[in-house]
Formats: structure tokens, sequence, C-alpha cells
């Protein structure tokens, strides 16, 4: 016999309550929330008045710009999606006890590698486990960290991760920097083959915040004593690709950022000619994604066809590999 502590029922959220608390948190909206779950405007209500009424709390403000979280609204939806998860998870691994992958994986991914990788992985996933339902999150690599760890997502595909004891980290891919700029500003003789000490009086567009690359960068420049100041700042890497386009000044970025950009003519990207200018991606989840077979599973064949990707030419700026060749049997 089993031997595990079972909460009372009155500890208990009902599950159809959290989930309508969450489509309403997700889209600060009633009927929003109600069209996206097959049902009416006064069901949701009624559900979010009932779950508020078993909590205690009041968990939105109702104003004529829709439904804004409380501070205790903040803190269930900071929890509850990954319970959701971990739910249609469970399902998925006692399906895949008898051998069926079915259920819900949520895979984390940059936008440079989601738009190499999507044509391949996509498909992949439809043919070999055509009951398995796989949702895409983009996102930064710190983004993407801290849904992980906020057990939002089973794994990801980023750029550097942090160390921290709960994540699983296998390297895949080391991608080199570029210099990434219009065809006026990179005409100059000595950016032909730049190198960190040629960029310091040039006017640089950065991430901002604790981006890898502004990490790696930061570090580069302190090692020959200079502090960068860029000329903008920005987020997201489609905002910087957008300001060299625009000629504001050079970004720094790996080549499949800007891939398209540069087929296309509208920028040039030259690979920073310093050792260890180059960032590394990986597959990470957590320790407890990582014991789930399902995760196992759908995570090495994202391993495996990025790796694959990578080695065929097919992935920008040819990185450097990391980890093991495919095995080859006789007679395939």
């Amino acid at each position: 016999m089993a031997d595990f502590t079972i909460p009372s029922a009155d500890e208990l959220l009902e599950f159809d309550l959290i989930n309508a608390f969450c489509w309403v948190a997700r889209t600060n909206n009633i009927s929003r929330a109600a069209a996206h779950l097959n049902t009416s405007q006064p069901v949701i209500t009624r559900k979010i008045g009932k779950l508020e009424k078993d909590l205690g709390v009041e968990l939105f403000i109702r104003s004529n710009r829709g439904c804004e979280l409380t501070p205790a609204g903040e803190l269930l939806v900071s929890k509850v999606p990954g319970i959701l998860l971990q739910i249609a998870q469970l399902r998925g691994e006692v399906c895949a006890s008898v051998n069926a992958v079915t259920g819900l994986m949520v895979m984390g991914i940059t936008h440079s590698a989601g738009a190499v990788m999507a044509p391949h992985i996509l498909p992949a996933f439809a043919q070999r486990w055509p009951k398995l339902r796989v949702s895409l999150a983009e996102a930064v690599s710190r983004t993407l960290s801290t849904r992980l760890l906020n057990r939002e997502l089973s794994f990801a595909v980023l750029h550097d991760p942090p160390a921290h004891p709960d994540l699983v980290t296998m390297t895949l891919l080391l991608e080199k920097v570029y210099l990434v700029g219009p065809p006026a500003l990179m005409a100059i003789p000595r950016l032909a083959t730049p190198s960190v000490q040629d960029l310091v009086d040039l006017p640089l567009v950065m991430p901002s915040g604790q981006h890898t690359l502004r990490n790696l960068l930061d570090d580069a420049f302190a090692e020959i004593d200079v502090i960068v100041n860029p000329v903008y700042e920005a987020t997201s890497v489609s905002m910087l690709r957008s300001m060299a386009a625009q000629g504001l000044g050079y970004a720094l970025l790996t080549l499949g950022s800007v891939a398209d950009d540069v087929a296309a003519g509208r920028l040039i990207a030259r690979p920073l000619q310093d050792k260890g200018m180059s960032v590394a991606l990986s597959l990470v989840t957590t320790q407890e994604q990582s014991r789930l077979r399902n995760v196992q599973l759908v995570s090495e064949l994202v391993a495996s066809e990025i790796r694959r990707v990578a080695r065929a030419g097919l992935w920008p700026g040819n990185p450097t590999v990391v980890g093991p060749a495919p095995r080859h049997t006789a007679g395939t």
C-alpha cells in the first residue's frame, strides 16, 4: 500500500477554477477568457468569484481597462501555470508507461534558434509522436531561464544559462559573435576582420541589463581596460537588429539573429577575431523535469536535431558543435 499524505478537501483548489483564473490573468478580460474556454462570460465570472471566496482574497480589480491582478493575484499567477503544466505532463507520463508519448510539452526557445529549428523539429515531433502536443514559447534567454525555474516550461533552448543547482544544462553549439551594421557603416577597412579593440571608438547599440551578450561584451572590454558606453541600448534582439539596419550604430549579435537581413543585403556581419567571443547554445531543464520520460525523449530529439542541422551546414555562422556525433549502425 502506498504511504503518502493527502490534503483535506477544504485545503484543495478546484482545477476548473484555477484554469479559469489563468485565462483571465492571461487575457486581462473575462469575455476573452470565456471565448478561449468555449463558455459564457457569466460562467467565468462565477468561477472567479468562487475561487476568491475559497481563498478569502480578491484576485482581480475590475475596471474599464479589464481585469488587473491584485498582489494576491500576482502571487497566484506566479505559481499555478507551472502546476497546470505538471498536471498536463502527468497525463503524458502515465500514458508513456505503456509506450505512448502524449500530453503537453512546453518548449522555450530563443528567436534565432527558433527561426532555424522550427521547420525541422515540429515535423519530427508530429511524425514520431502524433499524440504529443508541443507548445513553443519564444523569449530572450534570461526570461526563459526564469520561466524554467518557475516551472512554466518543460525545457528550453537558450544561450549561456545561469549556474543554478536546479538547472540541468547540455551545451549544444558555440556561436561566434558578429559585428553587424549596414553596408555603408561596414565599409571601414579595419572592420574586414574586427577585434574588440576595433570597437572602442565605434557607436555601438547593445543589449541592456543582464543579457548574455552584454555580459560577454562588458567582460571583453574590461580585459582591455575600457568601459563601454553604447549610444543606444535595447532589451530585444529584434530592436538591436532594427537599430543597426537604420544606421544608428553597430550591433554585436550571433549570425542567426540577423541571417535574413544579411541574405537580403540590408546588413553585413563579420565575426570578431578574438578568442572566446562566442556564446553557448544549450538545452536546459530542471532537475525535476529531467526525470520525466517524455521530457527526456523530446529533449534528446531536439538536441540531436540541432546538432544535425549545424553539422549539415544549415545553421548560420557554422557554429562549433559540442557533444557526441550521431551513431551509425551497420546497414543504415
